[in-house]
C-alpha cells in the first residue's frame, strides 16, 4: 500500500514539474515575440472562437513539452486523448484581449486532474507581465510566489471584481452603484485575486466560461479558504468538456455569495 501511494505521488510530482516547465516556456516564448503579431487570427479554435497568434504559439509550446505524458484539454485544439489517467486543462493565454491591446494583465493557466473540476489536484496560474505565480496543491494550500495565501476575512473595505459589458447582467450593473468595483478581463487571474485576499469576489454571471478558464483558479481559491459557485448558488463543478459553459462566482466567504445572488 505504501509503495502504491509513493508511486502515485511520484507520478503527480512529475506532472507538476511538466506543468511548471510548460508555464516557463510559454512565458519565455511570448515575451520573445513581437506584440504587434498577437492579435492576428490564425485558425478556428475547438471552442468555436478564432485562435489568435498569441494563443497558438503558447499552445504549441505547451504541447511540445507535455507530449504524451498526459491527456490535454485546451481551448484551441480541444481534447487530446493520450490514454493517460490525468488530463492537463490548459488555457495557454488567459486574457488574450488584454495581451493584444497591451494591457499588462494576462496569464497562463494549467490544472491537472482526472475528470472534473472537483477532481483537480494541482493548479498554476502565472501573470505573464508581472511574473507572479499562483499555485495550489489539493489538501495542501494555495501559494503566491511560494508563500502561502488566504482569502481576506477583513470586510471593512470590500472589493468586487465583476464582469460587465455584454457579459454582465442587470445584477452586476446594479452592484456598481454600491461597491468598489474592478473589471480586469482575465478570469483565472481575477479568481487568484480573491485567493490572495486582494479582492473579495469575482463574478461572471453569464453561462459563458469554459473549464479551461477556471479549473486552476477554482482549486487555488478553494485551497486559500474560499469557495466557487455558479450563478445559481451551487458549488461549481463541471466535467473536462469544452462544450460545457458555466457562470462563475468565486468568493472569500459564503455570505458574500448570498449577498451577490
Amino acid at each position: 500500500m505504501i509503495l502504491i501511494v509513493a508511486n502515485i505521488q511520484k507520478q503527480m510530482d512529475n506532472l507538476i514539474d511538466i506543468a511548471k516547465e510548460a508555464v516557463d516556456a510559454i512565458d519565455k516564448r511570448v515575451k520573445q515575440d513581437a506584440k504587434d503579431k498577437f492579435g492576428k487570427e490564425v485558425a478556428m479554435g475547438a471552442d468555436g472562437t478564432p485562435t489568435l497568434y498569441i494563443d497558438k504559439i503558447a499552445e504549441d509550446v505547451a504541447m511540445e513539452i507535455i507530449g504524451k505524458e498526459a491527456n490535454v484539454l485546451s481551448e484551441e485544439i480541444g481534447f487530446i486523448d493520450n490514454g493517460k489517467e490525468y488530463t492537463f486543462v490548459l488555457d495557454p493565454i488567459d486574457g488574450t484581449r488584454n495581451a493584444v491591446h497591451g494591457i499588462p494583465f494576462y496569464a497562463i493557466s494549467i490544472a491537472i486532474g482526472k475528470r472534473d473540476v472537483r477532481g483537480v489536484e494541482y493548479g498554476i496560474v502565472k501573470n505573464v507581465p508581472t511574473g507572479d505565480i499562483y499555485e495550489a496543491f489539493k489538501g495542501e494550500g494555495a501559494y503566491l510566489n511560494g508563500r502561502k495565501i488566504e482569502v481576506s476575512r477583513d470586510f471593512s473595505d470590500i472589493i468586487y471584481v465583476l464582469v460587465l459589458g455584454e457579459s454582465g447582467n442587470e445584477k452586476t450593473w446594479k452592484l456598481v452603484n454600491f461597491y468598489t468595483i474592478r473589471a480586469m478581463g482575465a478570469a483565472a487571474l481575477e479568481m487568484c485575486l480573491v485567493a490572495s485576499g486582494a479582492a473579495h469576489a469575482y463574478f461572471m454571471p453569464q453561462e459563458s466560461l469554459r473549464v479551461t478558464d477556471f479549473a486552476a483558479g477554482c482549486l487555488i481559491v478553494r485551497e486559500a479558504g474560499g469557495e466557487v459557485y455558479n450563478a445559481n448558488g451551487e458549488v461549481l463543478n463541471v466535467p473536462f468538456d469544452l462544450r460545457v459553459r458555466s457562470s462563475v462566482l468565486a468568493v472569500a466567504d459564503k455570505n458574500i455569495m448570498e449577498a451577490l445572488l
